[in-house]
Parts: structure tokens; C-alpha cells; sequence
């Protein structure tokens, strides 16, 4: 049975000063969020091994960490707002999103999405690191909203499997990457509930850590969108929870769909950047499947791939592919069964590679 608990705010609402500032954030403070969650994963409570724990930070702090964002710490921008590289005084390497808001929002706002994005911890997963408040003078409401992130050193897996230049991935690491992706789609999912969905994953937003593991860097959180309105504080009603429920089924169908586009990606060694070109190498990726000739199949593989891969292996890969690809949401896989055919194809591979134990690392373990 689940029990949706209420906790009284004794606490009187702290004045926010009229200049830069940064409320204090802590690890464990009360959350209507965390109140309404029915399962945390062993693995959020956990944390992620080796990532500091979150924390807020001054602008002062980021300054120093950026040289004043200046240009050469400029990383991009996105719709989620400009990225920088930064360096903290102990040495730590950091990736630091400024958001700004077209509307003005008290900081209680935040408090919420703030709470979620520091408890949301997993291997897959890019870990915020904390967060820092600028608020506009006349009226103490924000004005600028800092997140800090951990740094991923290796480059999006675009640049792994597509980019120019540099050491592209092996099948085995490949397949590895698109299990971590699919983890950390499933961690999303079902990690924590209300889960997160519709987390426009494309393999620009997968990062490529030290040790080749791929982590999601643009999830779904509302923090990042102009949604901030005052949230009922007297938990979610039975047709709030229907109307979630039929997001989250939708929400899901369009990860696994965009899933496969990576998938697509990672078989071919090809960057796709349009719908019409996802279209296109799908319906070569099944007229490839339906021919009883290798030509047509040997033609989409990236020949890196298909120099070191297992038949088996890359047909179960390229079926999931298009499976994931699917026209109508309900003829695609579950989460569940992407990762079971991928698990499939990493044993098939390391068996006919004579490696049942790769140095590489199984990607089966968390």
C-alpha cells in the first residue's frame, strides 16, 4: 500500500538578499518530491561511487572555477542553456549549465526540482554536483539559475563512433555503450517514481567517460523548461496519477524510439541529424533484413564494426534497432527486453571472441 505523507514546514520563509546569493543546500532536507516517491532505486540512495557530494555554490566560486566565463571555458549552447568548463579550487573538473528564465521565479520555486536532481545518482546518469542562485535586485526572484555537473572527458558518443579523427569504439564497446544508455533509460524510468520520460536522447546528449561508460546528460528535468508553476501541496489526486500514467507509457515509447536512432547511429558509424534521414536508413535497415544476401546488410555497418563483430551478435543488434524504430509506440520493446537482447549480443560476441570475461569490462554488471 503506498501512503503519501504530509510534513509541516515550521520553519518561517528565510528573506532572500537583495544581491548574489546562494541558498545552502543539503543531502537529506525535506521534499514533497521524495514525500510522494513509492520506490528509490538501492542504487539513487547509494549515490554514484567517486562523484562529491551535492552541495550549493557561490557565483564567486564559479568565476574563479570559469576565469568569469570567459571564452576558451565555453563548452556550447543548447536549449537547455550555455555550458562551461570549470576547474574548482580542489582541483575538480566540472561542466557548469547557466539557465536563464523568461519569467521571473521565486528561488521556493526550484526547491522541488533542486531536491531531485541531487538525489538522482546512477553510473548512466551525468551527476549534478550542486547548484548556484543569481537573483535580479529589485525583487530578490532569480535570475540566473547555475547547475553544476560532474565533467565526462571523453566526448559525446557521436565522436566515438562517428567523429572524425581519434580511436573509434569496438563493436564490444559498443554494445557496451548502448547497454549503459538503455541502464540509465531504465533508471530514469522506473528508478524513481513519478519517473522521468521524454528525455531527448540522441547521441550528441550521450557522454563517454574514462572508462568508455556511456552517461545520459540531458534528462527530462523540469528544471530545465519554463513549467514552474506552484505545485499542489496535497499530493497527487487518482486522475493526476491517470494522466501521469498515460504520459509515462507515451513518454517511454518515445525514449525507446529515440533509442533506436542511437542504435542506428552506432551499427552505421554515420551521424543522423534528420528526421528524413532516420526515415530513409530505416527502411534500408529492414529491406537489409528481409534480403537473403549479406551485400545489402554489409553495406550499412560501419566496416570498423563489421571487421570485428559476430554475425549473431550484429543481427540481434540490428533487430532491436528495428524494433525500437517502429511506426506505432506499442510495437516497440520495453526497456526490459532492449536490455535482454543486448546482454544477448555482448555473451554471443564474447564467446565467439574466445572472451567470456572482456578486459573491457561486462557490460551486463551495473
Amino acid at each position: 500500500m503506498v501512503f503519501l505523507m504530509r510534513r509541516a514546514n515550521t520553519r518561517k520563509a528565510m528573506k532572500i538578499p537583495p544581491r548574489r546569493s546562494t541558498e545552502r543546500a543539503s543531502n537529506a532536507y525535506p521534499s514533497k518530491l521524495l514525500a510522494d516517491a513509492r520506490y528509490i532505486s538501492q542504487t539513487m540512495k547509494l549515490g554514484a561511487l567517486g562523484v562529491p557530494s551535492y552541495r550549493s555554490f557561490s557565483l564567486e566560486e564559479l568565476e574563479a572555477a570559469t576565469n568569469n566565463f570567459e571564452s576558451s571555458s565555453f563548452l556550447g549552447e543548447g536549449s537547455h542553456g550555455q555550458m562551461y568548463r570549470g576547474k574548482l579550487n580542489d582541483g575538480c573538473l566540472v561542466a557548469i549549465r547557466c539557465l536563464k528564465f523568461k519569467r521571473r521565479h521565486s528561488s521556493q520555486n526550484f526547491n522541488r526540482h533542486i531536491e531531485l536532481i541531487s538525489k538522482l545518482r546512477y553510473r548512466h546518469l551525468v551527476s549534478a554536483l550542486g547548484h548556484c542562485f543569481e537573483y535580479y535586485l529589485d525583487d530578490s526572484t532569480v535570475s540566473r539559475l547555475f547547475l553544476v555537473f560532474e565533467y565526462v572527458s571523453n566526448g559525446t558518443l557521436r565522436n566515438n563512433v562517428s567523429g572524425d579523427g581519434g580511436q573509434k569504439l569496438t563493436w564490444t564497446q559498443r554494445i557496451s555503450a548502448a547497454i549503459g544508455v538503455a541502464k540509465g533509460m531504465q533508471f530514469l524510468h522506473a528508478g524513481i517514481l513519478p519517473g522521468l520520460f521524454s528525455n531527448d536522447l540522441k547521441a550528441t546528449n550521450i557522454l563517454v567517460d574514462q572508462n568508455l561508460a556511456a552517461k545520459i546528460s540531458s534528462y527530462n528535468l523540469p528544471v530545465l523548461t519554463e513549467n514552474m508553476k506552484n505545485e499542489v501541496v496535497s499530493g497527487i489526486s487518482s486522475n493526476g496519477l491517470k494522466e501521469h500514467s498515460g504520459r509515462a507509457i507515451h513518454g517511454s515509447k518515445v525514449d525507446i524510439h529515440d533509442f533506436g536512432v542511437i542504435l542506428l547511429e552506432i551499427i552505421t558509424g554515420k551521424p543522423i541529424t534528420l528526421h528524413i534521414d532516420v526515415e530513409m536508413m530505416k527502411d534500408q535497415l529492414r529491406a537489409s533484413m528481409a534480403s537473403d544476401g549479406a551485400g545489402r546488410k554489409v553495406s550499412m555497418v560501419d566496416p570498423l564494426v563489421y571487421k570485428g563483430c559476430c554475425k549473431e551478435s550484429l543481427k540481434t543488434v540490428i533487430e532491436v534497432c528495428a524494433q525500437c524504430l517502429s511506426k506505432e509506440p506499442t510495437d516497440r520493446p520495453s526497456v526490459e527486453d532492449v536490455l535482454w537482447n543486448l546482454q544477448f549480443a555482448t555473451q554471443v560476441q564474447d564467446a565467439w571472441r574466445g572472451d567470456s570475461h572482456s578486459s573491457e569490462g561486462s557490460p551486463i554488471t551495473l
